[in-house]
């Protein structure tokens, strides 16, 4: 069949979408966060290098820091190349949600 120049060609299947890349790196994100708050359960003092005293911090404090580091680090200017702050991000979101799931069981890991 001969088409217009006018006419756009249909997308392939196989061609992901935006919405499909969007999708697949929220869903790596969320893996690498719940990867990293596992690593700090079983390692508490990974956590020192984001704030000193994490290691032995409850789970509200954790949170309270956790959240003050999120905040700071979405506010930072980001670079448009390689890992600006994405990095420090994803291990604050990390430590925020070992906090909440310490501040919600009680335990420490």
């Amino acid at each position: 069949m001969i088409r217009a120049k006018h006419e756009s060609t249909p997308p392939r299947r196989d061609d992901p979408s935006d919405d499909d890349m969007q999708r697949a790196a929220r869903c790596a994100v969320v893996h690498r966060i719940k990867t990293r708050a596992r690593l700090y359960a079983k390692r508490p003092m990974a956590l020192e290098p984001l704030y000193p005293g994490l290691a032995c911090a409850s789970g509200a404090t954790l949170v309270a820091v956790a959240s003050h580091l999120v905040e700071r680090e979405s506010r930072s200017p980001r670079r448009w190349f390689g890992f600006g702050g994405e990095v420090s991000l994803v291990n604050a979101k990390a430590a925020l949600l070992l906090g909440r799931a310490n501040r919600r069981f009680g335990s420490r890991g």
